[in-house]
């Protein structure tokens, strides 16, 4: 009778050890698997349609400044919010098509621009990145203290412009910040993403 138990126990024991290896680590596989899944979409987009609260901070000779701004981008429409108590706060910047409207709701102000083509990309937007990021010749991915980083040289820089760098966070996959960097490697935008959603 006690063989029988100890035999039925170790059986148990062997079924259950089974059982939970697969689940950690398979689920391991499939919980890394969408997060490289979620970077690889990330860069393979050719535009992402997110919304995202940001902190921006600009660096110049001078002094620094900080702004915490709300984006919006998809496809049709860019829009772009500064929310901090600053000089330029209620700024507000919508881009649609071939239209371009520029809001300061603390004078109350609205410009509206039709036929719009837009000179140069704002750095401050995801899709920007992701298209130069198609268009460089010159990258590379690496990994540091928990996060993705993708480094870019633009096709198209400037001395004030030529290095960008996007953090993705490996346990969320989402992006985390965007440094820009000068022609000598010096940093002259970093946006932190406060929160974002990619939709």
């Amino acid at each position: 009778m006690k063989k029988k138990y100890i035999v039925l126990v170790v059986i148990l024991v062997l079924i259950f050890s089974i059982f939970y290896y697969k689940k950690i680590f398979t689920g391991n596989n499939i919980i890394k698997q969408s997060k490289e899944k979620i970077v690889e979409s990330i860069l393979n987009d050719t535009v992402l349609n997110y919304k995202a609260t940001i902190k921006t901070k600009i660096y110049s000779n001078k002094n620094d400044n900080e702004y915490e701004i709300k984006i919006e981008e998809n496809e049709q429409h860019s829009y772009l919010e500064v929310m901090s108590k600053s000089d330029i706060s209620g700024l507000i910047i919508e881009e649609s098509k071939d239209k371009l409207i520029i809001r300061n709701t603390k004078l109350k102000l609205e410009k509206i621009y039709e036929n719009y083509t837009p000179m140069i990309n704002n750095c401050l937007f995801l899709n920007s990145f992701l298209e130069e990021y198609n268009e460089s010749n010159i990258k590379k991915q690496y990994e540091e203290d928990g996060n993705i980083i993708i480094e870019i040289q633009l096709e198209k820089y400037t001395k004030y412009i030529k290095y960008k760098e996007l953090y993705i966070d490996k346990k969320t996959g989402l992006p985390k910040k965007l440094i820009i960097k000068t022609s000598d490697k010096q940093p002259v935008v970093c946006i932190e993403y406060i929160n974002i959603e990619i939709l």
